[in-house]
């Protein structure tokens, strides 16, 4: 059984250097980070663990149809998961990724990285509040 504080993020990233400077910036934040090169990866390294705190994810991922995103999954499995997600073309579609994912459009800054891994940790410190609004509405 994993420890309460202990926090866990996975990255799915082919770009070596860059998904290693992705997992430091969430190192430096306290996540225990698991890199994977595609989504079946991530999906594999997540089983592993009891839960998963944080997602950050290439979409789609190089070889990869966006269909097969493990977006969809990681959420089912883990309902408070933040979602981060990398684009390389404004214009690609991204398959079934969450509304509630904050999207960050590669090449990004280290800068616009920590604001984008603020506001989707800010959307996760939200959902207890949307939840309870949501279980109260009538049928």
């Amino acid at each position: 059984m994993a420890e309460p504080d202990v926090r866990y993020a996975v990255v799915i990233e082919s770009h070596h250097l860059l998904a290693e400077g992705v997992a430091e910036c969430l190192r430096q934040r306290g996540y225990i980070v698991g890199i994977a090169s595609t989504h079946a990866g991530g999906a594999a390294w997540a089983a592993s663990r009891e839960r998963v705190d944080f997602l950050v994810a290439s979409v789609p991922a190089l070889g990869e149809s966006p269909e097969g995103a493990y977006l969809a999954e990681a959420r089912a499995g883990n309902p408070a998961i933040a979602l981060l997600v990398m684009t390389s073309d404004a214009d690609a579609g991204t398959g079934q990724v969450p509304r509630d994912a904050v999207p960050i459009q590669k090449p990004f800054s280290f800068l616009e990285l920590a604001d984008a891994i603020n506001r989707a940790t800010a959307s996760v410190a939200q959902m207890p509040a949307i939840l309870a609004v949501v279980d109260e509405m009538p049928d």
